[in-house]
């Protein structure tokens, strides 16, 4: 049960039936996901509420950590995003509202609100049976990384994970530590909290379906996505993972996941943001989104 404005409650697994009562009448937008929001709720400062019938939540920056406040709904907006910007003035946090949906944004008093494109959290969408196919022009160059991947490598499988296995488990664990040792000697800037929230949709694995496949030579574990089944024909990437000095093993597994998530009846498939971040920006365009969700962010007009 979710507390009235301006009363709020720190985010709990037992949360997921409210919130998903919520989400289910809109677009699938990634961080109103429950499985994203407790996942990335690393230090457990993510906080509820319900204000005019819209869904409130005070995130942390995926980055930088800072909080903000934002909502998924489109009642009374106006009124909505006033109270949540003077709270936010009274907490002493920047004076705006981020992750605002389309949906909440086009009805907004334009006179009185600034209304800026986010691109940097705009979710990709994708066609699932076109990933699955990789047929036409758009696609040449990932058909021409599997045949690559494929031609230069021995016994390459993919299949379905079960992660309540603790041997799978195991595996793709140690190729998610293998990424980050690799960003680390590289000198890339990696940043803890994805692995944190690694950790927590692991655990969520035991309880909840999450779909894992993974890609193999012979026994070896070279790449790996793990997916929920949502609503209204969706899938939603939470985790993907690969040894990248094997070229060609993203193109695979993301063609051998959309086989496998179309197999459940799953028509798109939301790869969630790229955070501003050029080489997820440049790697999920290649993939040929049919659109995005759009986020916005919102303040007074001066």
């Amino acid at each position: 049960m979710l507390p009235e404005f301006p009363q709020f409650k720190n985010l709990e697994l037992l949360d997921k039936e409210s919130i998903e009562l919520h989400t289910k009448k809109f677009p699938p937008y990634s961080d109103f996901n429950f499985i994203s929001m407790w996942s990335w709720d690393i230090k457990g400062e993510t906080r509820i509420s319900k204000l005019n019938g819209n869904l409130v939540v005070k995130f942390n920056d995926y980055i930088t950590g800072e909080p903000f406040y934002s909502f998924l709904g489109d009642s009374e907006v106006d009124n909505t995003v006033e109270k949540l910007l003077e709270l936010s003035k009274k907490e002493g946090l920047k004076v705006q509202l981020k992750l605002i949906s389309e949906e909440s944004s086009k009805n907004l008093d334009n006179k009185k609100y600034k209304i800026l494109e986010d691109r940097d959290h705009f979710d990709y969408i994708y066609d699932l049976e076109k990933l699955s196919k990789y047929a036409g022009g758009e696609y040449s160059q990932k058909r021409n990384e599997v045949s690559h991947l494929l031609s230069n490598n021995q016994n390459i499988t993919t299949r379905e994970l079960d992660l309540r296995n603790p041997d799978l488990r195991k595996m793709v664990t140690n190729l998610f530590h293998k990424w980050v040792n690799n960003k680390k000697n590289d000198g890339k800037e990696y940043e803890e909290h994805e692995e944190l929230a690694f950790n927590k949709i692991l655990f969520l694995s035991d309880n909840y379906r999450l779909i894992c496949v993974g890609l193999f030579r012979d026994t070896e574990l070279l790449a790996f996505k793990i997916s929920e089944l949502i609503e209204s024909g969706y899938a939603l990437g939470h985790a993907s993972k690969s040894d990248t000095s094997i070229k060609g093993t993203n193109a695979l597994l993301m063609k051998a996941d959309s086989e496998i998530l179309s197999s459940y009846g799953r028509k798109l498939f939301n790869f969630e943001q790229d955070l501003g971040l050029q080489n997820l920006r440049d790697g999920k365009s290649r993939f040929k989104p049919i659109t995005f969700l759009k986020k916005y962010i919102v303040s007074f007009n001066s």
